[in-house]
């Protein structure tokens, strides 16, 4: 029988596959002192977790075996084999399986760099690519997000565009981080199949909740403190970088551009988070539009202190990695409505 012709529970298993990894652990039972062992092994259609009891000195982890009277069970949501004193193990020396990976179903919310090789299901959105050259051949490298009804976050894609709007099964992708926060990117390897269905994206959480940067999350709280510093700061409009002194050391003949910076803490009842909000946040929620900056500069932090300092607001923000914890890096501000509180008790209960 082949791995992925397993299901549930199965007696008198008879396998041929490749031992992947092979440890010893030592317990205590009702018997007394007893080893165990437990490790991974595939053949050409997947890979399962297995517990045996005995198994043979000389086999080692890579080698080959054929293996009878085994039997499956689930655990913990996940099929595993195990092997008995009934349970026959024979090496195949000579014998080699080109062995099939499976990487865990994972939700967007729980990647993490632990386990840098995943599955994840999500719909795409802002993907563009860009081309670059390298070793004299040019390359495209396609740069968007992918998001399910957990959380948002980048996504990379080297070579192999995806379409905005449709939902893909990302089978192999790889987590890396990038920016302060996790990202998924698609390699060769990675298995990408469209999907024909549809997500509900309404992501609200309690900050407690949340312990990894996860993006595109709404959490409703009171800010609590407003940043002296907030307001109209001037950037060069060529690289962007915040200037002191009015003029861009790189670009000296390049025009400045006005932008604003606040920031803030925000207390949602479960605990406190530092916040950042530009204008691309902060300009719909005072009312306020691109043109108007010049005119306003000099009353900013006067607006925001009136509109934010001491109210409740629902923001739409991604979750940024420090060194010991989270920011939020604000997408949106709005006021909290009837059906936010409402959603709020559910998330709550």
């Amino acid at each position: 029988m082949k791995i992925d012709e397993i299901h549930g529970e199965t007696p008198n298993l008879e396998l041929k596959v490749k031992i992947l990894s092979l440890s010893r652990r030592e317990t205590t039972t009702s018997r007394g002192e007893t080893v165990y062992y437990y490790g991974l092994v595939g053949d050409e259609t997947g890979v399962l977790p297995y517990t045996a009891w005995e198994f043979p000195a000389p086999i080692k982890a890579g080698d080959t075996v054929q293996i009878k009277y085994a039997r499956s069970r689930v655990y913990n949501e996940r099929i595993r084999l195990y092997f008995d004193s009934k349970t026959e193990i024979l090496l195949k020396p000579g014998e080699d399986i080109e062995v099939k990976r499976t990487y865990k179903e994972t939700k967007l919310m729980d990647l993490s760099l632990k386990n840098p090789f995943v599955t994840v299901t999500g719909k795409i959105s802002n993907m563009a690519g860009k081309e670059y050259s390298k070793a004299g051949n040019t390359f495209t490298i396609y740069n968007g997000f992918i998001e399910d009804d957990t959380s948002r976050v980048r996504i990379s894609s080297f070579g192999q565009p995806l379409e905005n709007g449709k939902i893909y099964r990302l089978v192999g992708a790889r987590v890396s981080e990038f920016n302060k926060q996790l990202e998924i990117s698609i390699g060769d390897k990675t298995e990408v199949y469209p999907e024909n269905e549809d997500m509900d994206f309404e992501r609200y959480y309690k900050l407690f909740e949340v312990d990894n940067p996860a993006g595109g999350i709404t959490i409703l709280g009171f800010i609590i403190t407003l940043g002296t510093k907030s307001g109209i700061i001037k950037r060069c409009s060529e690289c962007n970088k915040p200037l002191s002194t009015g003029v861009c050391p790189d670009h000296p003949d390049k025009p400045t551009k006005l932008d604003i910076f606040s920031y803030f803490t925000l207390d949602d009842g479960t605990r406190y988070i530092q916040c950042i909000a530009g204008k691309k946040a902060v300009m719909p929620f005072l009312g306020i539009k691109e043109e108007d900056l010049p005119r306003v500069a000099g009353d900013i932090y006067r607006m925001l202190e009136d509109r934010l300092y001491g109210h409740a607001v629902r923001v739409n923000a991604d979750f940024i990695k420090n060194e010991d914890d989270l920011s939020l890096r604000v997408n949106a501000i709005s006021a909290i409505t009837r059906e936010d509180i409402e959603k709020d008790i559910k998330v709550s209960q």
